[in-house]
């Protein structure tokens, strides 16, 4: 994870709130709906590095192959303030594709940190599995070549959401991982996408806790991507169905690794739209009256439930202050 920034101003939050929000976003401003030039996205990673809620970033986001791409921006950081990087793997339609294609960015990852490895690090690594059942073949060579390279991997499961076996080739998938993990070496971690730009990119409130539950059951981390602008679950014009929101998500994955809930109850907490439900003191995280105590929340925001991709680091922020969190 990204070194956690700890300014004076964090001093007024407290405990389970410090825990809960650091390093949380991930700056996906490359990325849809805000889609912005490189030059501004870069630019306004370095502006929010030096904010006073600076201490709630991650990694900056892009695709491994436009890596190179950064290098005129790379004078905006420095040995003392480095940039942490999150590289996006390329589809692929199949296991020949997807190794051939890994080796290649695993070059341009290398070549990246040879030239400016004080300034910039890429420390993890999102990799599109193709859309089948990966077999453990592939996961074993997958991490055989990405072992030498200090990266933490998270891997997303491609398989349509429409697909009538969407349940049980995710699962089948889920098992592959956690075989591969428990043979011990590098640690594979789930990526799930909970939505995009369309209303039929959002996962339902009982897939994302089917998900949840079979990597909570796993110990497999997780990190999550698109549609988390906003803290609390809530229908949104803009995409014509309900937005998932990012408090929803990480409670849910934190009730499903301390208290072993059934898909059904983590499905209650994916879909409450009431904000007053989720509270935060010195004790924990709460929702409603089931409490995650600091201690926990600290291990499984580092080793668990990581953070999650945002193409705006303003909104999420924003929302939190208008809900009184922070």
């Amino acid at each position: 994870m990204v070194e956690e920034n700890n300014p004076s101003d964090t001093q007024k939050h407290n405990s389970s709130t410090l825990q809960f929000f650091s390093n949380l976003i991930d700056y996906a401003g490359l990325f849809p709906p805000a889609k912005l030039p490189l030059e501004q996205s870069i630019q306004n990673y370095a502006a929010y590095q030096k904010d006073k809620d600076a201490w709630m970033l991650g990694h900056f986001i892009i695709p491994a192959g436009r890596l190179d791409e950064l290098d005129p921006y790379l004078s905006l950081f420095s040995k003392n303030n480095p940039l942490p990087v999150s590289a996006i793997g390329q589809k692929t339609v199949n296991s020949e594709q997807c190794l051939k294609q890994l080796a290649s960015e695993l070059k341009s990852i290398h070549s990246f940190h040879d030239k400016h490895w004080e300034v910039a690090q890429v420390q993890v690594l999102e990799l599109p599995l193709p859309p089948v059942i990966p077999n453990r073949q592939l996961l074993d060579k997958i991490s055989s070549l990405i072992e030498n390279h200090q990266l933490q991997l998270f891997c997303e499961v491609t398989v349509p959401l429409n697909d009538e076996q969407w349940p049980q080739k995710m699962i089948l998938t889920l098992n592959e991982i956690a075989i591969h993990n428990n043979k011990g070496g590098l640690r594979i971690g789930l990526k799930l996408r909970t939505g995009g730009v369309t209303a039929n990119a959002f996962p339902t409130p009982h897939q994302v806790a089917t998900v949840m539950h079979a990597c909570a059951e796993r110990d497999i981390p997780q990190k999550f991507t698109a549609g988390l602008h906003h803290p609390i679950r809530m229908y949104r014009d803009e995409v014509n169905t309900y937005m998932h929101g990012f408090l929803n998500i990480f409670t849910a994955g934190m009730l499903a690794r301390t208290n072993a809930w059934s898909v059904d109850a983590l499905a209650e907490v994916i879909a409450d739209e009431d904000a007053s439900h989720f509270t935060f003191t010195e004790e924990g995280a709460r929702w409603q009256e089931y409490l995650v105590q600091v201690p926990d929340v600290n291990y499984l925001r580092q080793y668990a439930l990581c953070s999650y991709g945002s193409c705006s680091f303003d909104e999420p922020r924003d929302d939190l202050k208008t809900f009184n969190i922070l």
